[in-house]
């Protein structure tokens, strides 16, 4: 069986193989990283968790001199989340040979990521966008560059990067070598390989390798507005230790997250729109397993490796069959099992169908014990109850989900319908006149939610905030200088304080000093349980800063 050594990697990357646990190398990386060692062009195509950053990231590390302080190597990620964890793989496999890597991506302060460049990075790291800012600014120089990774490149397609990916290769020396993977090959793709790269190595995982294989599949059909509640039913059979739900929209991912946080399932949302902070404070919270569920937009299928993620759930249709393969990819991962269950209505029975064939694959239908009933029928999700006939249900133990009300669709203008509490308060007149009122009136108002008089209805397309409250800036004693970034600083304060990702903010790291800001009531306690704590070999100094 090949090992690590046969690939003929020198022995700083051996031990730094050694170190992190890695013994044999992936198909992919068996195949790619002798091709790579010896100069060629390599196009890989391989699903997500089969080990691609390790495939492209060993031979660029045996390239770039750590004397040198200019910008030797780029890697073009399409998410920002993808971008950090291609940085810190490559950290971890060149941290025995010093090479210096940085990352840079939107939604974090720029001249940090310029001041970091002006100290010398090897290896660039970044998201399509900000390198093109970078470089517009002159920030960025890329004449020195010799080796260039497009990673998923045709998930750079899909978000219209394209036009910008052939900028800078262009801005790239024409002598370079081109490494670019990609979980599927359209045309487009094909053409960029034709026109950028030199005589390229196709490599290919066999199917059998797929990260899909390692999945079990299963589908339950629901009526159109009966989806949230067999997600409530889905979640309480199954009961994952880690399950990612994953939305179509942006809104549809807030609308579901406040949908189950009324029911009282702890869960948290990830999407495009929240601010680098809050979806930094997000993953850390869930790749330490602090958190459960997190309801998601595609954002989170793409490159993203959190072993400890059971089950995948569908509540949306993806758009394609390539998204549902990239979505299921986030579970069965180094050699676990997981398993993936989609919502599908009627109308969407075609585009399953359409899913199964383009993965090989066949899903079947969900069961109450999860698994395919007997009969090979599916199993349906039961019709939502009107409101005013619908029994007090209590919840069975902590944690659990209670049966979730009809969530309108994500083309509708009609808003959720909300069943009062057990126990509320109801004025006799107004039962009274309930009852003397038509039944298809009674139909039609139990859709409407119910307030309190002068209560002000929330506005639509909006995410409930926490109520305002104080906050205190703290000065931390660590800073760019240190190689640190402002996700090291979130980690350390969430870690040792226990406070939410979201309650960290305004985190702004200088050059030998960083501020943030916290809750004003949990101020002294976070100084105290944070001041002193090891970050990255950094002891880290944190008090209330003064005015």
């Amino acid at each position: 069986m090949t090992s690590f050594a046969d690939l003929g990697l020198s022995q700083p990357l051996l031990a730094a193989l050694k170190r992190l646990g890695y013994d044999q190398p992936t198909p992919i990386q068996e195949q790619a990283v002798p091709e790579l060692l010896q100069g060629r062009d390599v196009i890989g195509q391989a699903q997500t968790g089969t080990g691609k950053t390790a495939a492209f990231g060993l031979p660029m590390l045996e390239y770039v001199d750590p004397s040198d302080r200019e910008v030797q190597a780029l890697v073009l990620t399409p998410t920002r989340e993808l971008c950090i964890q291609v940085t810190q793989a490559i950290r971890a496999y060149g941290a025995e040979r010093g090479v210096e890597v940085v990352a840079v991506f939107g939604g974090a302060p720029i001249r940090s990521q310029v001041a970091q460049l002006n100290e010398g990075g090897q290896v660039v790291v970044g998201t399509v966008g900000r390198v093109m800012d970078l470089m517009n600014r002159h920030d960025l120089v890329l004449s020195g560059v010799r080796f260039v990774v497009l990673d998923e490149a045709d998930e750079m397609l899909d978000l219209g990067f394209l036009e910008d990916v052939e900028t800078i290769l262009a801005r790239c020396p024409s002598g370079r070598q081109t490494a670019l993977f990609s979980a599927t090959m359209p045309t487009e793709i094909k053409r960029l390989a034709e026109s950028r790269m030199f005589d390229p190595v196709t490599i290919k995982v066999k199917a059998a390798t797929l990260t899909i294989d390692t999945v079990e599949q299963f589908y339950v059909d629901v009526p159109d507005r009966g989806k949230a509640e067999a997600l409530a039913r889905v979640l309480k059979a199954e009961r994952p230790d880690q399950a990612i739900i994953f939305a179509r929209t942006k809104i549809g991912v807030d609308r579901l997250a406040r949908s189950l946080g009324d029911q009282g399932v702890r869960v948290k949302a990830l999407h495009g729109d929240m601010s680098q902070g809050s979806r930094d404070g997000v993953m850390i919270s869930f790749k330490d397993g602090r958190e459960r569920l997190l309801v998601a937009t595609d954002i989170a299928a793409r490159g993203l490796d959190i072993s400890g993620v059971t089950h995948i759930i569908n509540y949306d249709m993806p758009n394609s069959p390539d998204v549902y393969v990239h979505r299921i990819g986030r579970t069965g991962r180094v050699g676990r099992s997981g398993r993936a269950i989609t919502l599908v209505t009627s109308k969407q029975r075609p585009d399953l169908e359409a899913i199964e064939r383009h993965a090989n694959t066949t899903i079947a239908p969900w069961g109450v014990n999860g698994d395919a009933p007997s009969n090979g029928k599916a199993v349906e999700a039961e019709a939502p109850v009107p409101a005013e006939a619908a029994p007090p249900v209590a919840e069975t133990a902590v944690g659990e989900p209670a049966p979730a009300e009809p969530a309108p669709d994500a083309a509708s203008d009609e808003t959720t319908a909300e069943v009062p509490r057990e126990g509320a308060p109801v004025e006799p007149t107004a039962a009274a006149a309930e009852a003397s009122v038509a039944p298809s009136t009674r139909r039609r108002r139990a859709r409407s939610p119910r307030r309190e008089p002068g209560e002000t209805r929330r506005p639509r397309h909006t995410k409930p905030r926490r109520p305002e409250q104080p906050t205190v800036k703290l000065i931390a004693g660590l800073g760019r200088a240190h190689g640190l970034e402002p996700a090291d600083l979130i980690t350390a304060i969430i870690d040792h304080s226990h406070l939410e990702g979201e309650d960290v903010r305004n985190v702004r790291m200088l050059e030998r000093f960083s501020f943030v800001d916290v809750p004003a009531e949990r101020a002294a306690e976070v100084v105290e349980k944070v001041h002193s704590q090891d970050v990255r070999g950094v002891a880290l100094r944190l008090e209330v800063a003064t005015r």
